[in-house]
């Protein structure tokens, strides 16, 4: 009887060893209803050790290009490679560069964090439009952040650009270049930054009309929202500059575009 009750005892041991080494390490998929039927699936990525603290999710949708998910899935796993790898090669510099009778532990005294979460502007039958936010630290004297957003046509089953957003790409982007500097440098000057010269030039460079300047963006029904990623127009204390443009300044500077109808 005894052995019997032993028995049972480190079966369930095991099984809940298990179960929590899956949740640490394995994705996990999530299925939740948006609107009108539209299924995402939420994969999570968790792993705690001594060494790293990676927390990430992002979605994955029905209903559209294979390739679509791939982007995504692609990105984010990258990202984790590139970040270990960093992680790794600084500490072990580290441990290479202590200067003699100083010892360096086996481990950082607190884990190496990469976070990743996603937030979504508008999900429909029509379009998919949200962004994934990236924080991560490798070793040095801060973190980094990313952004990078994604836009979807659902109907035509292909990703949406600037180019695509705007009705005539040329102009346009002359225009939201100059909406953008406008917005930035008031937004930073709101925050307490001073804008001096080489902060004026480093708006002017992020901001120029070229369509890699602004492949980071969102849109709804009435705005468009364009993410700079850090050092993009500002120094890397200020992080990632985010500016949203509602469709009445938009129109009043002849910007005009079928997805904001």
């Amino acid at each position: 009887m005894k052995r019997n009750y032993l028995f049972i005892v480190i079966i369930m041991i095991i099984l809940v060893a298990a179960a929590v080494w899956f949740v640490k390490n394995e994705k996990v998929s999530t299925e939740i209803s948006v609107e009108k039927g539209l299924q995402v699936s939420i994969n999570s990525i968790s792993q705690t050790d001594n060494f790293y603290n990676i927390q990430v999710e992002y979605p994955q949708f029905d209903d559209v290009a294979s390739a679509f998910n791939d982007k995504i899935s692609i990105l984010i796993t990258g990202e984790i490679d590139t970040f270990k790898k960093n992680a790794k090669d600084n500490w072990d510099a580290r441990i290479a560069t202590t200067p003699p009778g100083q010892t360096i532990p086996e481990n950082p005294a607190a884990p190496f964090d990469f976070i990743a979460n996603w937030k979504p502007v508008q999900l429909n039958n029509k379009y998919l439009s949200f962004v994934i936010n990236i924080y991560y630290f490798s070793g040095g004297a801060h973190g980094l952040n990313e952004v990078y957003a994604f836009n979807y046509d659902i109907v035509q089953k292909k990703e949406i650009t600037i180019n695509d957003f705007l009705g005539n790409p040329p102009q346009a982007l002359q225009k939201l270049s100059q909406i953008a500097v406008q917005q930035v440098t008031s937004q930073l000057q709101s925050s307490g930054v001073q804008i001096d010269d080489i902060l004026t030039q480093m708006i002017q460079q992020g901001t120029q009309p070229v369509e890699d300047n602004y492949r980071n963006f969102n849109f709804n029904y009435n705005s468009l929202t364009i993410y700079f990623q850090q050092y993009q127009v500002a120094p890397g204390y200020v992080g990632p500059v985010t500016i949203t443009i509602f469709k009445n300044t938009l129109d009043e500077n002849s910007i005009t575009s079928d997805y904001l109808k």
